[in-house]
Order: structure tokens, then C-alpha cells, then sequence
């Protein structure tokens, strides 16, 4: 039998996109830093996404992909998809009793799967939008959309938001100035690049000041365009199209992160594009990229605040969250916005702020939360 002090731990993030992938390694990492084995359940289309540093093993699920329409309003377009979402939770449902039993699991952690939920064990829930926004013409629709999703995070014995507490905050309305969940905790913007940073540091203090200059590996020529792509099919290839349509109004070369991990390499004189990069590559270029064009998907916005970079944001269109988020830090911190219809307009682009004003750090905040917890379980295990 296990030892209790060593905890088997399972993480399940959402197959939409490849942000809820990215932001919980940063939960995987500094858990398996303290010591415990970590299972990350998720489809095989994201395995290429997950460093290996941050998991023990990977358990391969069939989920729904979700596609956005080039055509027809999102929430017509995923209407259409219920039957298959509906499935795929339900799948879940299925497997999860096996998967606690075959890997002796103790502790749940879901971005955003509602299926993955267990009275069995200690089971919380991953988002950044207890209140859901809905497209315009729906608001209507918004209490009772809001309230059956807060009530599936109020069924986690806890609720983590990935965001800072208080006025000074990323998500805006989606998670601040409304009812949440008694077992909500907000436990600070989850990026990859500030674990990287923390590695970063430990290599310079285990050399004995020689330091780490710089794990990435990527050349690069300056300047250059960085455009992140991220999201469904196929705005995500409407988007990429785009840009380099208009690369020659950009400036230098264009570097293209394509979001589609597994795709091939291409490259030219005037284009890179990279299908995935690991985190240290794309730390690297985001620090150095004299523009950053990408969407306004919380994943990507919390990279940027790590980063204390601007970038002009393009929202997915007819997507409510991320025409929020856009508006939010328009508003807010003063960064960039442009809806994708106006990119595809002849003549020059917004001049992009890159002096933001981000909230003050706490890096500390996300590593206190699991120590908190970890506390908490080891005392219920005594118990």
C-alpha cells in the first residue's frame, strides 16, 4: 500500500483548444515537484501539448472536438454539436470509476470537464467563467446558463479560479461581481511561462551562479511577427490565413505558432511556421517578438500578463468569451483589440501598446493554494 504522504493525482483538462491543456501543467508541474505522481487524462490530440517534466504517465480519452462554423453563429453552430458533447461527457462519466480504480487515484483536478467528478475522492473543479457569456441577443439566457454552471462547480469539493482576487483582474464579469460557489478559491493566473521562470531559476542556483542563459532553442531574426494561433477549426485557419495576407504590413519576418501540434514544420524566406512549440521556445519568442498578434483566449492572455507583453488581440468571432476578455483589458490595461473582420481590411493596422500596466504578481499565490490543500487531505488521511 502507498505511502500517504505520496498522493496519485488525476488531472483532466478540456479538449477545446489547446489552453486548458497548457494551463494545468503549471498545476501538474508543482505538484509532481512536491512528490507526487501525476495521471493527466486527455485526448490523444493534446499528448503532444504536455511537457514531460510534469506527468508521470499519460491516459489516452476519446473526447469531442468542438468546431467553430466560418459561417453560422457559435451558439447555432453549437447547437448542432450537443448530441456529441453530450456523449463525451457521458463517456466520461463511464470511465472515470475505472480510472480511480485502476490507478488508485486520490485526488481529481478538472479544467473544466464536467464529467469528471467523483464523491469517491477529493474532486475539484478548474474555470475562469462562473458566469458564462452568452452572444448577444441571448442575454436573456445568461441567469440560467450561469446558474446550472455554478451548480456543477458547487458539486467539486472545491472551486479554483484562475485569476486574482479583487478589482485589479484578468477575467473581468466571467468570474468577479457575482454569486459564487461557499468552496470557491482564487488562486492566480496559470501560466506555463511562470513555471518556466521557476525552473529557470532552480538551474541557476543548482550551478552555482553560473546560471541558464536560455533553454529555447529556436533561431529567430529581429524583427519579427509572433501570431499565436490558438482555438477550433476553422477560425483558427481563417485567422492564419489572414495574417499572412498581410504579412507585408508586418513587421520583419513572420513567425507563425500554428496551435496544431503533430502538423509539420514549414518555413520560407518571409514565414515560419511552427505547428507546436515547447514552452521555453515560446517564452522566448513572445519576450522578443516585436508584435504579437493572437486571439483573446484566457490561456493566452494569462502568458501575456506573465510576460508583462501587449499584443493586438483578434477575439474569435460571434465568441462571447473572448469578445469579453478583449474589451475587459482594452478597457482596463489599455491593450490593443481589432475585431477579425477589420483585419482582413486594406490599410494599416491599430499602433499596438506594448507599455502595459499589468496587475501586480503573486507567483507565490497558485503554490500556497496546493500546499493549502495537500494539508488538508494529509489531515482528512489521518484521519
Amino acid at each position: 500500500m502507498k505511502s500517504i504522504d505520496t498522493k496519485n493525482i488525476l488531472i483532466c483538462p478540456l479538449n477545446w483548444g489547446t489552453g486548458h491543456a497548457t494551463r494545468v501543467q503549471v498545476i501538474a508541474g508543482e505538484l509532481k515537484k512536491r512528490g507526487h505522481k501525476i495521471y493527466i487524462a486527455a485526448s490523444r490530440r493534446l499528448h503532444e501539448t504536455f511537457d514531460k517534466s510534469v506527468y508521470d504517465e499519460l491516459i489516452p480519452l476519446w473526447s469531442a472536438s468542438v468546431y467553430y462554423s466560418g459561417h453560422l453563429p457559435l451558439y447555432i453552430a453549437m447547437m448542432f454539436q450537443i448530441p456529441v458533447l453530450l456523449a463525451s461527457f457521458l463517456a466520461d462519466r463511464l470511465r472515470l470509476p475505472r480510472i480511480i480504480r485502476n490507478y488508485d487515484i486520490h485526488l481529481l483536478i478538472s479544467d473544466n470537464c464536467f464529467g469528471m467528478w467523483s464523491r469517491k475522492i477529493y474532486s475539484i473543479y478548474i474555470t475562469h467563467q462562473l458566469r458564462v457569456a452568452v452572444p448577444r441577443g441571448l442575454g436573456f439566457a445568461r441567469p440560467l446558463v450561469t446558474a446550472i454552471h455554478r451548480s456543477v462547480a458547487a458539486r467539486y469539493d472545491e472551486c479554483w479560479i484562475p485569476d486574482l482576487p479583487g478589482d485589479a483582474n484578468l477575467s473581468g464579469m466571467l468570474s468577479h461581481e457575482c454569486k459564487i460557489p461557499a468552496n470557491t478559491h482564487y488562486i492566480g493566473p496559470l501560466s506555463r511561462m511562470s513555471f518556466l521562470r521557476k525552473q529557470e531559476s532552480s538551474a541557476h542556483a543548482n550551478t552555482d551562479g553560473t546560471g541558464l542563459e536560455s533553454c529555447a532553442s529556436i533561431e529567430y531574426e529581429s524583427p519579427f511577427t509572433l501570431a499565436l494561433l490558438s482555438g477550433p477549426e476553422p477560425q483558427r485557419t481563417i485567422l492564419e490565413n489572414l495574417i499572412i495576407a498581410r504579412k507585408d504590413i508586418l513587421p520583419g519576418k513572420l513567425i507563425i505558432v500554428a496551435g496544431t501540434p503533430g502538423d509539420n514544420k514549414q518555413t520560407d524566406d518571409e514565414i515560419m511556421r511552427y505547428p507546436w512549440l515547447d514552452g521555453p521556445d515560446l517564452k522566448h519568442l513572445m519576450e522578443k517578438a516585436d508584435l504579437i498578434i493572437c486571439r483573446s483566449g484566457y490561456s493566452t492572455i494569462m502568458d501575456l500578463y506573465d510576460l508583462g507583453r501587449g499584443a493586438l488581440l483578434v477575439p474569435t468571432p460571434g465568441q462571447p468569451e473572448q469578445e469579453h476578455l478583449a474589451h475587459h483589458l482594452a478597457g482596463k490595461y489599455n491593450l490593443t483589440t481589432v475585431e477579425q473582420k477589420q483585419l482582413a481590411q486594406h490599410g494599416d493596422l491599430p499602433v499596438v501598446n506594448n507599455d502595459i500596466k499589468w496587475p501586480e504578481k503573486n507567483t507565490d499565490l497558485p503554490g500556497k493554494v496546493l500546499d493549502r490543500l495537500l494539508i488538508k487531505l494529509q489531515g482528512q488521511a489521518r484521519g
